[in-house]
């Protein structure tokens, strides 16, 4: 059992990191054009800061912060998908046909479903053929 609960951490963390390191270069490149995968942008923050750049405006405020907060958020995503119970989210669509359609379609049924009867006796169906033997 111990082995699982490895296993799925292992599984769900590189899941997560690999989709997190997308979606987040993805949002850092188009919000203020650094790919922080690449060693050519980091070596342009280096060199600015070595140059005794000033950080001035909000703008740079938010970048920084933003970068700070990278492992944090990525930690934090990891934790919450750990806690994501994956054997109900891909049995939904099953049950979700389960509840709608069934549910939906098998409500009115004519059929009545009997159990527990002890008793071995065959019964009509057809009430007018027993009064016509008769």
């Amino acid at each position: 059992m111990k082995l699982l609960k490895i296993l799925k951490f292992l599984i769900v963390g590189i899941v997560w990191s690999y989709f997190f390191i997308i979606c987040s270069n993805f949002a850092v490149y188009k919000i203020w054009n650094f790919n922080f995968l690449s060693a050519h942008s980091w070596q342009i923050i280096i060199n600015f800061w070595n140059a005794g750049g000033i950080i001035k405006t909000a703008k740079d405020y938010v970048f920084l912060i933003s970068l700070f907060s990278l492992p944090f958020i990525w930690i934090y995503g990891w934790r919450k998908a750990l806690k994501i119970n994956y054997l109900q989210l891909l049995l939904y669509p099953l049950e979700a046909y389960n509840r709608h359609i069934i549910n939906k379609y098998g409500q009115d049924s004519s059929r009545v479903v009997l159990r527990n009867l002890k008793s071995s006796q065959q019964t009509n169906r057809n009430p007018h053929k027993l009064r016509s033997l008769k």
